[in-house]
């Protein structure tokens, strides 16, 4: 788990070292013929709390192409990128499952502003900010795939346009 934490923490540290104005993003490595293998960075697991109550953790989600978006109201770009959020998951409903992931605010706010902005979409709250810290988020909003297998194969550090959204999905295999 340290090892995961760290990787991450190297892989976000650059991208925000290159700065979240351009949509930064990073991919996973692709084997260039070396001798040494890569070894996946597989994403780490968290259980979190929806609106509804259920639990969902994402080990559980094997087998299912999964996007994480960390937001939180207050942030105006990922509020501006909710709609096309929404847009892609009813896109790819049956391919994807998108989790946006509340940081540090109560349910009730999340509720409001959901209701207010007529979005539907799966929040899961990390209000002790847990999942986040693990993650390495240090800019909002974060996006980051992960595929069937569990591992990180790409994100972005910063707010989406629709196409860099699908971007992202191009990279489920």
């Amino acid at each position: 788990m340290k090892k995961i934490f760290i990787i991450l923490t190297i892989i976000l540290s650059l991208i925000l070292m290159a700065g979240c104005v351009n949509n930064s993003s990073f991919e996973a490595p692709e084997d260039e013929g070396e001798d040494i293998p890569e070894e996946p960075l597989m994403a780490p697991d968290f259980e979190l709390e929806t609106l509804d109550g259920s639990l969902i953790k994402l080990s559980k989600l094997r087998g299912k192409n999964v996007i994480l978006n960390f937001w939180y109201t207050g942030c105006t770009f990922c509020v501006i990128e909710m709609p096309d959020l929404q847009k892609l998951q009813e896109t790819y409903k049956d391919d994807l499952l998108l989790l946006t992931i509340n940081v540090g605010e109560s349910k009730e706010v999340v509720e409001e502003f959901l209701e207010e902005n007529k979005l539907n979409l799966t929040v899961l709250l990390d209000q002790k900010m847990n999942v986040a810290y693990d993650y390495g988020i240090r800019s909002f909003p974060t996006t980051i795939a992960v595929n069937k297998k569990g591992e990180v194969i790409g994100g972005y550090v910063g707010m989406l346009s629709y196409e860099q959204m699908e971007k992202l999905y191009s990279f489920f295999e």
